[in-house]
C-alpha cells in the first residue's frame, strides 16, 4: 500500500516562498519602546496592587474600630456603666472615666460571693475572731501573771 504526500506540507512552503519574495527586506529596527511599556505596566500593576493592599487595609481598620466600639458597649451595659452622652471633652484623666471603679466593685462583689460559697469567713468575721484572740490572750496574761505572783 502506498501513501500518497501531504500536499499541504507543500503549499505552505510554497506560500512562504512567495510572500517572501513579494515583500522587500526591512530593517532591522531595535524595540527601545516596547520595554519602557512593559516597566510602565508593571509599575501600573504595582501600583495598583498596593492601592488594593492599602484599601483592604483600611476596610480591616474600620472592622477592627467598629468591634471595639461593639464590645465597649457591651461591656458597658454588663457592668451598668453609662456611655458618655454627646460629643462633651472628657476632663481630666482618672480611673472614673473608664468605668474601672464600678468594674472594681462588681469583681469584689463576685469574689466575695465566691468565697461564701466556698465557706470562708468574710472580713467583719475576721476582725470578730481577731478580737476574741486578743482578749482570750490579755486573760490568758492575767492569769499566768496571777500564778507567779504566789
Amino acid at each position: 500500500m502506498a501513501t500518497r504526500r501531504d500536499e499541504t506540507v507543500s503549499v505552505k512552503k510554497k506560500a512562504a516562498a512567495a510572500g517572501k519574495k513579494a515583500t522587500p527586506a526591512k530593517k532591522a529596527v531595535p524595540r527601545k519602546k516596547a520595554a519602557p511599556a512593559k516597566k510602565v505596566a508593571a509599575q501600573d500593576q504595582k501600583a495598583g496592587a498596593q492601592g488594593l493592599l492599602r484599601a483592604g487595609l483600611k476596610a480591616l481598620g474600620n472592622v477592627r474600630d467598629d468591634v471595639v466600639k461593639r464590645q465597649t458597649n457591651v461591656i458597658e451595659s454588663l457592668l451598668g456603666m453609662s456611655p458618655p452622652k454627646g460629643d462633651a471633652p472628657q476632663r481630666g484623666f482618672g480611673l472614673e472615666s473608664f468605668g474601672i471603679r464600678k468594674f472594681e466593685d462588681v469583681f469584689d462583689q463576685r469574689v466575695a460571693a465566691a468565697m461564701q460559697r466556698l465557706g470562708m469567713p468574710t472580713a467583719q468575721e475576721m476582725q470578730a475572731l481577731r478580737d476574741q484572740m486578743k482578749l482570750l490572750l490579755e486573760r490568758l496574761e492575767r492569769i499566768e501573771s496571777g500564778q507567779r505572783k504566789r
